[in-house]
Order: C-alpha cells, then sequence, then structure tokens
C-alpha cells in the first residue's frame, strides 16, 4: 500500500528536451526519412525526367497561387475588421 500512495503523490510529466519542443535528433531523423522518402519517389517515377521537371513545377504554381491568393484574401479580410472596428470607435465617440 505505501507503493501506491508514493505514486500517488507524484504527477505524471512528459519528458521534454532542455527547449521544450522536438529534440534536435528527432528533427534530424524526420529530415532523413523526408530526403529518403523523396529519392525513392523520384527513383520510382513511371514519367520521364522532363515530365517529371513539369509537374513539380505545375505543383509549385498551383501552391504558390494557393499561398497568394490566401494571403490576398486574409488582408482584405483584416482591412475589413479594421475599418469596421474604427467605424465603430468612431461611431461610439460621437454618441
Amino acid at each position: 500500500m505505501m507503493e501506491y500512495a508514493r505514486y500517488e503523490e507524484q504527477e505524471w510529466q512528459p519528458k521534454r528536451s532542455p527547449t521544450g519542443g522536438l529534440s534536435s535528433n528527432a528533427i534530424g531523423w524526420l529530415l532523413a526519412g523526408i530526403a529518403i522518402g523523396a529519392g525513392a519517389a523520384l527513383l520510382l517515377a513511371p514519367g520521364s525526367g522532363r515530365e517529371l521537371r513539369s509537374a513539380i513545377a505545375g505543383g509549385y504554381r498551383r501552391t504558390w497561387d494557393g499561398v497568394r491568393g490566401g494571403i490576398s484574401r486574409g488582408t482584405r479580410e483584416l482591412r475589413e475588421r479594421g475599418s469596421n472596428l474604427l467605424n465603430f470607435n468612431r461611431y461610439r465617440a460621437k454618441g
């Protein structure tokens, strides 16, 4: 019974690296895995090099266009919210 009481007093905390996040070793293994997977995908790709480069470029363009569109929409929404907030504050100051 005494052993159980001792464990109940201690609250379990997961171990973390000194920086509080993933250790650099884990990040290194993750990057190594990504590099190996990308290399294997290139070696086993059914198309030619030209087709593969074209597909990668097209994917890059679509991704960049999506990011740019998202930033544009976010900027526009932020401006609208700021304008609404400014108008609301002006209205409250008058009344």
